[in-house]
């Protein structure tokens, strides 16, 4: 089976470099455009199925993909971003600014990390692998688009390669719209393609 991932279409939030998490913000114009590109560079590629996350600005790209296809979109709750409490809706720069402890504690433990009233990095990727594993089981042999955030996919090409360690967390670079594209055999992952923008 071959599973697509992408990242939703650019946010106004991810322009004013705010922390997003469980909370949304609207697709941008090149948001829009981006979920359009992407569309289309999948318009010759079989899909047996979408799966989002259910929020609206990972389910509105994955809408604007689908177009006319017959093709289901399922919503699956586990592939929501971290949730990350009381900074959502804040700026980086501000949150960092205020609590400078909490971002070397985030640098120097990714997983061992909190957000206050939010979910720490080891129970979000826990429950990002368990929901990507749970696709799998549940849709073995068909050929799957999966649309998440930056986090999400993060954890899940970790999990895939049994990296689960957070070595690689601030490392792998996930564009808004991007392609990654694996071929699974029910034991193994190849990665045929990471982060690929070049149709945007």
């Amino acid at each position: 089976m071959k599973i697509y991932i992408t990242r939703h279409g650019e946010t106004k939030w991810n322009i004013e470099k705010r922390i997003q998490g469980h909370l949304d913000s609207e697709l941008t114009r090149k948001g829009l455009e981006g979920a359009k590109k992407l569309k289309e560079r999948l318009a010759d590629v079989k899909l047996d199925l979408i799966i989002s996350s259910p929020l609206e600005r990972a389910h509105k790209t994955a809408r604007i993909i689908k177009g006319n296809r017959d093709i289901e979109i399922e919503l699956e709750n586990k592939l929501k971003e971290i949730n990350c409490g009381e900074f959502q809706g804040n700026k980086f720069e501000d949150i960092w600014r205020e609590n400078p402890e909490a971002k070397d504690k985030l640098r120097e433990n990714p997983f061992g990390f909190v957000y206050p009233k939010g979910e720490s990095l080891e129970k979000f990727y826990k429950r990002v692998a368990n929901g990507y594993k749970e696709i799998l089981n549940k849709h073995w042999g068909k050929d799957i688009l999966i649309v998440a955030h930056g986090g999400t996919i993060r954890s899940i090409v970790a999990e895939m390669f049994d990296k689960p360690d957070g070595s690689t967390w601030f490392k792998n670079v996930v564009d808004n719209c991007s392609l990654s594209i694996y071929h699974y055999d029910g034991e193994n992952f190849e990665e045929i393609v990471y982060n690929d923008t070049s149709y945007l």
